[in-house]
């Protein structure tokens, strides 16, 4: 086959036949393109096989969301249990600054309690004791 201007066809005449095609196209189709079976003597091109995948597909994808969701548990029980833990930190925390404040007001009140103003005023009040006179006091001897 030959071009218009008489040069050869490099692709064996195909560019032609396609060009002499189009001239067919019905009227319908203004914009001059047509469709693929609407060309006298076309190959219609091979169609891609939808809707069907390789064997074992759904089952990896299947195993796949259920490591997936495995994953997920995972991180939320986590989550969850270092929460818990922040709680029962937070508790106990609150917990030994009740018990130290408590420790503290303790010893005071001790200290309070050994002064010996203190314990001499106890001791006449409560227990009707009376300072010892030096009279009254007597000395041992040791013998050796």
């Amino acid at each position: 086959m030959t071009n218009r201007d008489g040069s050869p066809d490099a692709d064996g005449g195909a560019t032609t036949r396609r060009r002499n095609a189009m001239k067919s196209v019905p009227k319908a189709w203004a914009h001059g393109w047509g469709r693929v079976g609407d060309i006298a003597g076309a190959v219609p091109l091979p169609r891609l096989r939808r809707g069907s995948a390789p064997a074992g597909t759904s089952m990896l994808l299947g195993l796949l969301v259920l490591a997936l969701c495995a994953a997920g548990i995972v991180r939320v029980r986590a989550s969850a249990r270092v929460l818990a833990l922040g709680a029962e930190i937070t508790e106990l925390t609150d917990e030994q600054a009740r018990l130290q404040e408590q420790k503290r007001r303790l010893l005071a009140e001790r200290a309070y309690l050994r002064h010996p103003d203190q314990v001499a005023e106890i001791a006449r009040g409560k227990l009707g004791m009376v300072p010892v006179e030096p009279s009254l006091v007597q000395q041992i001897r040791l013998v050796e």
